[in-house]
């Protein structure tokens, strides 16, 4: 039995001209990122020195690194894993897959695309022995050495900040306690809020955060939001600052989440479920316009538009879900689903069950082409649902012929379809490669039930970071919509 499973792992993986031999490939969670990674079609970059490749270099495959620190700015096809190193994102950087460092660290830009997951894996290193024609890794383990009892949290300290209509420069400072050998972590932060001119307590604590089954919590002062989901906070940033697009309605809470959740997974599949509770007392947040944007700063459908009224108020739930991740290459996809059943409710409203589910899956079709669907649902039972608890649809990341976030309720639908055609045999110098899509549009917000969906059709070309597109109303009912986007997958 031995001598079969040694012979498994050390069965060779061809890349290029070389074979990569996993002697010790370690724990399924980067063993398989290595081995589909490499049993795919796919470059290999192996070395000493620093990986440099520029915006208007294209990579069809998968693009695997060995040993070497890479600067990214070129289109990759694929995924991109960096083994033994760090990879840097730079601006105008566009992967169709994930962006994976092996230990090391994945460094983010925010003028760049990555359409997966971006995960590091500081801790889980390789032993690179490269003879000619064969590099074999060893699995090193987890580092043998004590974190320290205390260290400044994100980057000396600092952690990302945000930028909203309501908060304007959201600035967060913390600290890292780790107790044992990362058994527990304890996150203290403290959030200073510019429009504002609060400061925002908050703690995030875990408990086992490595083990199968792992503890976490947070609880504090925070200006909270249901609409993350349409972009990423560091996208809606953006937008908010340069265009005045702020993708968001928001409301206060003071209070805190907990959540046990498990963790089991395959060379393809990461389930994740998970059951706790949420406490939060929650009053509503104006909008008046006093937040600086290049665009749109006194506008009452940008950075002055006014939030719901969420009714002040205690709510306490439990909660229930699950986070899957499928990646058998050359289809990925992944889903996420909760359900929170609400035990107390500010008054004049009722308690409720709802289902929150946010889903995507992409695969090719022809040659390079991809197609690609993301879906978002709500769905909620309750006589008088807390405002606290809607979600809204309308214009950036959603319906772009809708104003702003103009539906709303505790009832949403939206699906987006997109056929993606790259013009690999089209360069352009610093900026790469164009892509031509097509998309179909279709979604609906509201109280107790769904309208009439809405439905746009749409097309364009994304050029690096940026999209260019002209959308129509499928029932010739709206205004055609002529614009430039961000091209950043939610």
């Amino acid at each position: 039995m031995k001598r079969r499973l040694l012979a498994a792992l050390l069965v060779p993986t061809a890349i290029g001209a070389q074979e990569v031999v996993l002697r010790e490939p370690g724990p399924e969670r980067v063993a398989s990122i290595v081995r589909g990674a490499a049993a795919a079609p796919h470059v290999l970059r192996a070395g000493d020195g620093d990986l440099v490749l520029r915006r208007d270099t294209v990579i069809d495959t998968n693009l695997l690194v060995i040993g070497r620190r890479t600067y990214l700015g070129a289109h990759v096809r694929g995924d991109v894993v960096v083994i033994g190193g760090d990879l840097f994102l730079r601006p105008g950087v566009n992967v169709d897959g994930r962006a994976v460092a092996i230990g090391g660290a994945v460094y983010p830009t925010m003028l760049g695309h990555v359409d997966g997951e971006v995960r590091s894996f500081r801790d889980d290193g390789y032993a690179i022995a490269a003879t000619p024609g064969r590099i074999e890794l060893t699995y090193a383990g987890r580092r043998p050495d004590a974190p320290p009892l205390l260290q400044g949290a994100g980057v000396q300290g600092l952690l990302l900040p945000s930028y909203d209509r309501v908060d304007g420069l959201s600035l967060p400072v913390g600290a890292l306690v780790t107790l044992g050998q990362r058994v527990v972590e304890i996150q203290p932060t403290i959030t200073y809020r510019s429009r504002l001119g609060t400061i925002d307590p908050g703690v995030v604590v875990r408990i086992a955060p490595e083990r199968a089954v792992r503890f976490e919590a947070d609880a504090g002062r925070s200006t909270r939001t249901n609409d993350a989901w349409i972009y990423s906070d560091l996208v809606n940033s953006a937008a908010a600052l340069a265009l005045g697009s702020d993708t968001r309605n928001y409301f206060r809470a003071t209070g805190g989440t907990a959540r046990l959740i498990g963790h089991v997974e395959s060379p393809t599949l990461v389930l994740e479920p998970f059951v706790g509770g949420r406490y939060e007392e929650v009053r509503p947040i104006a909008a008046v316009g006093n937040v600086f944007s290049f665009s749109g700063r006194t506008s009452v459908e940008h950075m002055a538009r006014p939030n719901s009224l969420v009714e002040p108020g205690i709510i306490t739930s439990a909660l229930a879900g699950a986070s899957l991740e499928y990646d058998a290459d050359p289809v990925r996809g992944r889903l996420r689903g909760e359900v929170e059943r609400g035990l107390r409710a500010p008054a004049g409203t009722s308690t409720f069950t709802q289902l929150t589910l946010d889903g995507r899956i992409e695969f090719p079709t022809f040659g390079q082409q991809r197609l690609r669907f993301d879906a978002h649902a709500v769905t909620t039972s309750g006589d008088a649902v807390p405002m606290a608890r809607w979600a809204w649809l309308g214009r950036g990341g959603t319906l772009p012929l809708l104003e702003l976030l103009e539906q709303g309720g505790d009832e949403l639908l939206f699906v987006e379809s997109r056929y993606e055609i790259p013009i690999s045999a089209i360069v352009i110098p610093k900026v790469g490669s164009p892509t031509l899509f097509v998309r179909h549009l279709m979604g609906a917000a509201g109280v107790g039930s769904l309208p009439s969906l809405e439905q746009e059709i749409g097309a364009g070309v994304g050029l690096s970071v940026l999209r260019f597109d002209v959308t129509v109303d499928a029932a010739g009912d709206r205004d055609t919509r002529v614009g430039v986007g961000l091209s950043i997958a939610r």
